[in-house]
């Protein structure tokens, strides 16, 4: 599984450009990508991808041309060729200016984005069992009739986090995104390294376009992506996959 190294300026907002290693926005003159299951363009289709989506990026195994990749949307990994793929080459990434045990705002210019936390807040009732596809055996798949992420199965574990809410504001808009939309997100509330997981976000953006990409639950079997994409001042849906 992958981790995120964010190199933080808690001070001095960047204005330099910069790729990610870690994540990629599907281009491809066509509007939208095909996603094979062997890293060959002769190889068996196994999902689709538009334009602007967010992939999670490998190397590809022993292969120079194509990522390995996954997404929101997507059943199983499978590979693109790289020439498909902005590495957010050509976005500003936003800086981590300041952090604290209940929330991390990055910056750039006068924009900002601020994920607050807090201890997570639910009762067993909450979730649901089912038996995924393949198997004999239930595990908790649903929180509130919602896909949830952040445990391997179960119900979360007491003194886990949820997002209090997200605060952006970005090319003059104010926006907030509410619990209610981020309550099927839970991660540990401890740290990783010098930092906790929601303070290792990845925050781009270019002309109208912002992303904000949390990889949470780090290093663990649960671990997995989050994605925030805001257009035009509209927050688009969420995306989420496991790693």
């Amino acid at each position: 599984m992958k981790r995120i190294l964010l190199v933080a300026s808690l001070f001095i907002p960047s204005f330099s450009f910069a790729q990610s290693n870690n994540f990629g926005l599907i281009q491809d003159k066509d509007g939208y990508v095909n996603v094979r299951d062997q890293a060959s363009l002769k190889a068996k289709v196994i999902g689709r991808l538009n334009n602007q989506t967010v992939v999670s990026l490998d190397s590809g195994g022993n292969s120079t041309v194509f990522y390995l990749i996954k997404a929101d949307g997507l059943n199983e990994e499978g590979f693109i060729h790289k020439s498909r793929i902005n590495p957010f080459g050509g976005y500003q990434r936003w800086k981590l200016k300041d952090h604290y045990s209940d929330k991390a705002i990055y910056q750039f210019a006068d924009n900002f984005v601020e994920l607050q936390v807090k201890i997570a807040q639910f009762t067993e009732k909450d979730f649901k069992k089912t038996i995924p596809k393949g198997l004999k055996m239930a595990f908790y798949t649903y929180y509130k009739n919602k896909e949830f992420f952040g445990t391997d199965g179960d119900i979360p574990e007491k003194g886990m986090g949820q997002f209090k809410q997200i605060l952006i504001n970005f090319n003059g808009e104010n926006i907030v995104i509410p619990a209610q939309k981020l309550e099927q997100y839970f991660f540990p509330l401890d740290r990783y390294g010098n930092l906790y997981d929601f303070e290792q976000a990845e925050v781009y953006s270019k002309g109208n376009d912002l992303y904000v990409i949390n990889t949470l639950t780090i290093g663990g079997a649960a671990q997995y992506n989050m994605v925030i994409h805001i257009q035009n001042g509209l927050v688009k849906p969420i995306q989420a996959w496991s790693e």
